[in-house]
């Protein structure tokens, strides 16, 4: 597979503009509030059945549907309220964020998951990608595991990922992730104007939110002209 581009969207219209601009990856998400917030499920389901209605009138084009569930979870409980909806409607894949996938208490339900249809993928921070001894012994442990992929992801938007992390360092990374077969993406903050230095670390995908956005503040709408000009800007190097 290519390279792609991920756009969080929060609305059925959001969806719809980023399917026209030829965006593959739709990430549902509440971006309101928290960096990983879990979006509304009546929301996500009519979102749902808008890619669904996309694929069946271009059975030609793959698009993959990721979700988020929340910053953190309280109980297991909690963790199969948030995750079995969501596998159950059609998404194709669960991001969890760090807070999530190392509690003792929501292990079980990940193994679950991981036996079911519904992929994985386990959100690091960059905390723990600067931490290289450490990086690589969780990276290995998720592969073992059976997370379909990894990517890295910050809390706090008010700086991009590239601003936080050498280069150097996120494409030890992607070859890293890459070395044990998992999808790996870079997110976080990201600006349009940082595609390409990104891009020539060749992580698999690349996720968009607060860049796409009107006054780059991730709450606001997507703006057309921007979804666009990312997508053509990956056009250009597939």
């Amino acid at each position: 597979m290519f390279m792609q581009v991920l756009v969080s969207v929060s609305s059925v219209q959001e969806a719809e503009l980023a399917l026209s601009a030829g965006v593959r990856l739709i990430d549902l998400k509440e971006t309101s509030y928290g960096a990983l917030a879990a979006l509304d499920l009546d929301v996500s389901r009519a979102i749902v059945a808008t890619v669904d209605s996309y694929r069946l009138q271009h059975p030609g084009i793959d698009i993959i549907i990721s979700a988020t569930i929340g910053d953190d979870c309280t109980s297991a409980t909690a963790f199969t309220q948030l995750t079995e909806p969501r596998c159950n409607m059609g998404v194709d894949v669960i991001k969890l964020p760090e807070a999530i996938w190392a509690k003792a208490d929501c292990q079980a339900g990940i193994t679950e998951l991981l036996a079911g249809h519904c992929r994985l993928i386990a959100v690091l921070s960059p905390v723990t990608l600067s931490e290289k001894d450490k990086l690589e012994s969780i990276l290995h442990d998720l592969a073992k595991q059976g997370y379909w992929g990894v990517m890295v992801d910050t809390i706090k938007k008010s700086q991009p990922l590239p601003a936080l992390l050498g280069l150097n360092v996120l494409a030890d990374f992607v070859r890293l992730a890459k070395s044990l077969n998992l999808y790996v993406g870079l997110a976080g903050g990201l600006y349009i104007e940082q595609f390409e230095q990104l891009a020539a670390i060749a992580p698999d995908y690349l996720g968009f939110r607060s860049g796409l956005c009107v006054n780059q503040q991730r709450e606001q709408p997507l703006i057309q002209e921007k979804v666009h000009l990312l997508v053509e800007k990956l056009s250009q190097i597939c």
